[in-house]
């Protein structure tokens, strides 16, 4: 007797819920539920539904960005820049223009040299960045220490100066210390490098990361990316621009 009122009582209850059905609902399987509880259930199951298929387009869309989402390691700042050089918009590429403009002779701005500064210093930490140089003939990049004089003299482009870089003048390269540095082919862009803590200032090949030439100083200040630009001539490559990364997903 008691196995027949397990039997009937498992015919009277909610597999869902396991209580005596509440407006029950029969379905083609031939089984019934609650009327509440399947309807629990099938939005419980478009949640999950829903929650997978966003997940997945996610995913989708952000392999698409990476494609598509760049950003610039060091943005120039127009008020270092001399007035002989003409920045981009967007502030990451920059030319020797045919004109001497008119601009605010502010205390940061460099009125003797072509030079413009990265917005950005360090005082600290590693930092990379590369520049596209192209055919470029006359160019001067780097580092430089934030109180370089920026209205009188310069009498060279050297660490003695508060300069680290690497220039490029007459098919020539030369390091901050005015001595030439050995090349195997034209460089069309630069890889600079600081790790502030360890005084250096590397410049490389980003094609194979072949080393250029490195730097040592004790750094004591904070320093700015440097660039200092000549006239482009008959070359193709007239500006000197930043070249963009992709962002870490």
């Amino acid at each position: 007797m008691a196995e027949k009122t397990v039997l009937v009582e498992s015919y009277l209850s909610c597999h869902v819920c396991s209580e005596t059905f509440r407006d029950p609902v029969s379905l083609s399987c031939n089984h019934s539920f609650c009327s509440s509880c399947l309807q629990k259930f099938w939005e419980q199951r478009a949640l999950t539904d829903v929650a997978k298929h966003l997940g997945n387009l996610s995913f989708r869309v952000w392999e698409k960005m990476k494609d598509q989402v760049h950003f610039s390691p060091v943005i120039l700042d127009p008020n270092t820049a001399n007035g002989w050089l003409s920045l981009s918009d967007d502030l990451t590429s920059v030319r020797n223009g045919d004109k001497d403009q008119q601009l605010p002779g502010n205390p940061e701005r460099f009125t003797k040299y072509a030079n413009v500064l990265g917005s950005e210093g360090f005082s600290s930490g590693r930092h990379s960045w590369e520049v596209e140089v192209g055919d470029h003939p006359d160019w001067t990049i780097g580092l430089t220490k934030e109180s370089v004089d920026r209205k009188g003299e310069l009498p060279g482009a050297s660490p003695e100066y508060g300069i680290w870089c690497l220039t490029h003048r007459s098919g020539k390269y030369t390091n901050g210390d005015g001595e030439a540095v050995r090349v195997e082919k034209n460089l069309q862009r630069i890889r600079v490098q600081l790790d502030y803590d360890r005084g250096e200032v590397s410049f490389y090949d980003p094609e194979d990361m072949t080393p250029i030439c490195t730097l040592t100083d004790t750094f004591t200040e904070k320093l700015f990316p440097w660039f200092s630009i000549g006239e482009a001539g008959d070359a193709k490559t007239a500006d000197i621009k930043i070249c963009q990364s992709e962002i870490p997903l």
